[in-house]
């Protein structure tokens, strides 16, 4: 006999499946099986089978499902013709008495048990652990109705979740990072707001050899957290994610990673979800010449004249170009017009900040690399603007932000003002306007210590707003300031999205005069 929880229930008997009736009397049935050989009460049969809504009298149905549970039962024979299982009445409840080893849901836990008893071996760890893992078929109680089938399923996900982890972080350090990159992609989409699973796979993916596809990760991680929560990878993410950026590659664990010939746990059975790996930034750097407009002038009206020339140019650029798989060799030319035409990877401070840190460790500072990837994600969501592809180019700001919102952090001196030109860039696509000279915002947007400036044109960014009512930036900083309750911002983690909300609303009010009293009406369709 058999009886299968991780997926829809099932008993099976000499390989063949039963007939176990209704939903609710499958659910008494889960009840008995999860809580196997330990007495349930009347009384907790009836909550988890109803909760807060059971009939006039539910004895005497329950009564009746459980008489036809043990008709079922007694179709169940165990070795030798044996009764597997049965249910028996005793003082404190309902007792089902079944080896549980017939039942996945407790070999699942037995054998995770025993790899967290074993803190020195890996290659066991990892194999028991995988044993494990393979148990799944699907949803937990799949199908079964009620808050008690809910409360099971999110305890056992968890479960498997650190599972996974600890089988993950076990092949890992045993040198097997392709288990890894084969096995955890499609269970990310499972649980898509696990830093650890994701730190992992990055980890792996680093370790292969396979960079570009770890900071791409990255990316996906700290759009997904961006949007879902409205807030960035935790601290052991980030570093990685810096670790990675600086090219340091050490070895995973004792085996090679490129010559692996000791045999790996079976990983988990999922199907490979790997993409190419992205093509190469390009090359540009440039002064802030072709950046400065007059003070006074119009943010908003300067971003839209750049645009004509970037049309023509990116047109030039693309020309004659042979096709390249996934429209790579378009994107590229696109960047590399924008770059050249209108928009520099870097301000003079920028070039004193790349000047600085190529003589500096890995340890000592932002990687060079990230200063001229934050401008180039800023150029990259401008193409797509022109292209019309809202979408992508929502997702390089975001990525924009937090590679800005990184640099900002680890050396606000020196990246904050050559970042400030981009920031109000994207800002100005975003139909944010100003009311002070252009220098002096570049100033406060360049002093993120001193002002929440920087803060808060990251979380303007962040969450994608695009405004069709007039709003200025220094009206709002300055609302946000005088609302009563959170502390001026810093850091991008310090912004309160409802404060921001309130500030922008306000701005409009006492800027323009407007009547709008709900915030989505400043937005853009």
């Amino acid at each position: 006999m058999e009886v299968r929880l991780l997926g829809e229930v099932e008993v099976r008997s000499a390989g063949r499946p039963l007939v176990l009736g209704t939903p609710q009397q499958q659910v008494v049935l889960a009840v008995l099986v999860v809580n196997a050989r330990r007495p349930v009460a009347m009384e907790a049969l009836v909550d988890r089978v109803w909760g807060d809504d059971p009939p006039a009298n539910p004895r005497p149905v329950l009564y009746a499902h459980l008489s036809r549970i043990r008709g079922l039962l007694r179709q169940a024979t165990g070795p030798g013709g044996t009764v597997a299982a049965r249910v028996e009445r005793r003082h404190a409840g309902y007792v089902l008495e079944i080896d549980p080893e017939s039942v996945d849901l407790h070999r699942f836990r037995r054998l995770v048990e025993q790899g967290e008893d074993r803190p020195g071996d890996d290659a066991a760890r990892a194999a028991t652990l995988a044993e494990a893992l393979d148990l799944w078929r699907g949803e937990p109680l799949a199908g079964l109705p009620g808050a008690w089938a809910a409360q099971v399923r999110a305890s056992w996900h968890q479960r498997r979740l650190d599972a996974l982890v600890r089988w993950a972080q076990a092949e890992f350090r045993l040198g097997r990072p392709a288990a890894v990159i084969s096995a955890v992609p499609d269970l990310t989409a499972e649980y898509p707001l696990a830093e650890p699973l994701e730190h992992v796979l990055i980890q792996s993916l680093h370790a292969a050899g396979r960079g570009a596809e770890a900071l791409d990760r990255y990316g996906v991680v700290r759009r997904r957290l961006a949007e879902e929560l409205g807030t960035g990878p935790g601290e052991e993410l980030r570093t990685l994610y810096r670790t990675v950026l600086a090219g340091d590659r050490p070895p995973p664990g004792p085996a090679s990673v490129t010559e692996d010939r000791s045999d790996p746990a079976p990983a988990p059975a999922v199907a490979v979800a790997a993409g190419p790996a992205p093509a190469p930034a390009p090359a540009a750097v440039t002064d802030e010449a072709s950046l400065a407009v007059p003070d006074g002038t119009s943010h908003g009206a300067f971003v839209g004249a750049s645009f004509g020339s970037f049309a023509g140019a990116s047109a030039d650029a693309s020309a004659g170009a042979p096709p390249r798989a996934g429209g790579t060799f378009r994107r590229r030319a696109l960047l590399a017009a924008l770059a050249a035409a209108i928009l520099p990877v870097a301000t003079t401070a920028a070039h004193a900040l790349r000047r600085d840190e190529c003589g500096r460790g890995h340890g000592d500072g932002p990687p060079a690399v990230s200063v001229e990837r934050a401008w180039e994600l800023f150029a990259t969501a401008e193409a797509f603007d022109q292209e019309g592809k809202a979408h992508d180019a929502r997702a390089a700001v975001v990525d924009a932000v937090w590679v800005s919102e990184e640099l900002v952090e680890l050396a606000p001196d020196r990246s904050a003002p050559a970042l400030a030109p981009a920031v109000l860039r994207a800002l100005g696509r975003a139909g944010v306007d100003f009311g002070i000279s252009r220098s002096a915002l570049l100033d406060r947007l360049g002093d993120p210590v001193r002002t929440p400036y920087p803060a808060i044109s990251h979380a303007i960014l962040l969450r994608g707003w695009r405004f069709t009512a007039p709003v200025f930036l220094d009206a709002v900083v300055r609302n946000y300031e005088h609302t009563p309750g959170p502390a001026s911002p810093r850091h991008l983690a310090d912004v309160h999205t409802d404060t921001l909300k309130a500030a922008v609303l306000e701005s409009t009010r006492t800027r323009h005069g407007t009547r709008t009293t709900e915030f989505d009406q400043l937005l853009a369709p």
